[in-house]
């Protein structure tokens, strides 16, 4: 499963968990796939992403952590690792916020600034 921008929505994709808009009412069902029609329902919603099914291709497409090679991916768990207090006794918030700074430390790799 994969979050999506709207923009990036094509037809087909299987629609991951329920969408609803602001008032609680579905837009679109968990298991519904899209179709152009109900792309442009959602962006006209103002539903600016959401989660979808996706294939072992889409999800590493998507994916920073996927597109780096092993070794350097185990590096930047080291580097990251030693930057914090005490990593074996992540609880949850911690491990999610190492988990974001690892993402964004994959995507500063794989794209670098200009």
């Amino acid at each position: 499963m994969i979050r999506v921008k709207s923009e990036a929505l094509q037809p087909g994709m299987v629609v991951a968990r329920d969408v609803k808009n602001i008032d609680g009412m579905l837009l679109a069902p968990a298991g519904c796939e899209l179709s152009e029609r109900q792309i442009n329902i959602l962006q006209a919603w103002g539903v600016t992403e959401l989660e979808v099914d996706a294939g072992e291709e889409m999800a590493k497409a998507h994916d920073p952590l996927a597109q780096l090679p092993p070794e350097m991916l185990a590096k930047l768990t080291a580097d990251l690792r030693a930057r914090f207090w005490k990593p074996d006794d992540f609880g949850p918030v911690p491990a999610e916020i190492f988990k974001l700074m690892l993402l964004r430390q994959a995507q500063r790799h794989l794209h670098p600034p200009a």
